[in-house]
């Protein structure tokens, strides 16, 4: 799958709730993300599970980095617990909605929700900045891992180099 492809969905104030069960049906479908944003600028991912996974893989083979911090105005307000998720709706920690054949359940920290189909967990919401951290820690663990091939491969063609400055 082609990283730089993705499907974006503008989500302006309009009164009318996000299609999830679309949106997650199309994730699924596509196995490409679809990016939300609000005035064009990315406020949440909706990626299929299996890349996540993937992500969150790769992103931890190195030495741990602090996640980014949550925004200010995540976490709790007013009368009782209430999330940001991914700016596009706070609300409160709830029983789990159905999305047509979907199931949506808001994480405990407000900032992860997962999409379930037949018991099974088909797509992740994720904060957009918190998606292109793992994104980036991903690429650079991913860059730097060889296979016990690969590694002797390179160190075969290593030693028939020549010493630096002889030709």
């Amino acid at each position: 799958m082609d990283d730089d492809l993705k499907i974006v969905v503008e989500r302006q104030y309009a009164p009318d709730p996000i299609d999830y069960g679309r949106l997650v049906s199309l994730v699924e479908s596509t196995g490409e993300r679809v990016v939300l944003t609000e005035h064009g600028v990315p406020v949440s991912v909706l990626l299929p599970a299996g890349k996540v996974a993937e992500l969150e893989h790769w992103a931890r083979a190195e030495p741990p980095l602090p996640e980014p911090a949550p925004r200010d105005g995540e976490g709790e307000e007013g009368d009782g617990p209430r999330w940001d998720v991914g700016r596009l709706r706070a609300e409160p920690r709830a029983d789990p909605l159905e999305y047509g054949p979907y199931v949506r359940y808001v994480r405990a920290d407000g900032r992860r929700v997962s999409f379930v189909r037949d018991g099974a967990v088909v797509a992740v919401q994720l904060d957009a900045g918190h998606v292109a951290w793992l994104m980036d820690r991903a690429m650079h663990a991913r860059q730097s891992y060889m296979s016990p091939e690969q590694a002797a491969a390179f160190e075969e063609f290593l030693a028939r180099q020549p010493p630096v400055g002889e030709l």
